[in-house]
């Protein structure tokens, strides 16, 4: 198990044995995913892209205030705030409209990214036995395609997803509604596993169909957003 050894519940000291699982995790639930979209449709593509940890804070969610992020107080930015991400979904919404602009790369497109995130947690607060980190990895699939797709993208990802949790996690898993529905949401569902207390649930991944990915110019069509968010240390803590 993790350590606390700053002796701070949120900040965790991962063993070898965790990292290496992490790492087991993260590339099952890449090629799941790869997988089952090209299953689909042939033509997906998914590329992994890297954003910095560090943002402006006016590009963050609105979400979000400052009770939620950690500002930096001698930012790169000149005298624009900046603070450290609280999701990594902007960085990769960034990058996947470069692509789609300047490149060759068309819809329909998974962008992805695994990577550390930053929240204060001033609310719930941050504990091991919640799972609940103010440091801590996410993995996040962007899919983006042409909102007359007729192919049941959500569905299938989510169905197959449900699977490989409970394979990874040796629980009981179950996709259940989320209590909050995010403004940039039309629907937005998670996967939660049975914890060892058979009473309790958690959630490992919300996955959401996005309405607020940028309509770039010269597309040939309309595009939209299927997104699953994993956590990946609430993976490799559950994980058997």
């Amino acid at each position: 198990m993790s350590y606390a050894l700053f002796g701070l519940s949120g900040l965790r000291f991962w063993t070898p044995e965790e990292v290496k699982r992490r790492g087991r995790i993260k590339d099952k639930l890449v090629d799941s995913v790869e997988s089952t979209l090209l299953d689909l449709n042939q033509m997906w593509r998914v590329l992994e892209v890297d954003a910095p940890l560090m943002m402006p804070r006016s590009a963050m969610s609105a979400a979000y205030d400052n009770s939620d992020v950690f500002v930096l107080q001698d930012a790169p930015g000149g005298s624009e705030e900046w603070a450290l991400r609280a999701e990594t979904t902007h960085g990769t919404y960034e990058i996947a409209t470069k692509l789609l602009r300047d490149t060759s790369l068309r819809a329909p497109l998974c962008v992805y990214q695994a990577g550390k995130s930053f929240r204060r947690e001033t609310n719930d607060g941050a504990t091991a036995a919640k799972h609940r980190y103010n440091e801590f990895y996410q993995l996040e699939f962007q899919c983006i395609y042409g909102t007359s797709t007729t192919a049941p993208v959500a569905e299938t990802l989510r169905t197959k997803l449900l699977d490989v949790v409970s394979s990874l996690t040796e629980r009981e898993t179950r996709l259940v509604e989320s209590d909050r529905l995010p403004a940039y949401a039309t629907e937005t569902i998670d996967i939660e596993v049975l914890l060892d207390d058979g009473e309790e649930w958690r959630e490992v991944a919300s996955t959401s169909r996005r309405t607020d990915f940028p309509q770039i110019p010269g597309q040939k069509f309309e595009m939209t957003v299927f997104e699953v968010a994993f956590g990946l240390d609430r993976m490799t803590v559950l994980s058997r």
